[in-house]
């Protein structure tokens, strides 16, 4: 996780936090697990990825290795994108 991400991470409210920490264990799990909505961003943010934390928020991050990601921003769909 980059400092930006946990800096954002705490402006989320206290049931998104939990949220949070349920989904990022699926995602430890099986990141392209179907209730994360996992998909690869486009344009000038190709190599990135996402998956969807609520119907507004997401969680931007990247692969490191096949095995690895590093979460990078945490928000809605216009702060993240």
């Amino acid at each position: 996780m980059t400092s930006h991400f946990i800096k954002r991470s705490k402006r989320l409210s206290a049931k998104e936090r939990n949220l949070l920490d349920q989904k990022t264990t699926i995602f430890q799990n099986n990141p392209r697990d179907i209730r994360l909505k996992t998909h690869q961003l486009g344009g000038k943010l190709r190599e990135y990825m996402a998956f969807s934390l609520t119907r507004g928020k997401r969680v931007k991050f990247i692969l490191v290795e096949s095995n690895r990601a590093l979460f990078v921003d945490v928000g809605t769909h216009d702060e993240v994108y």
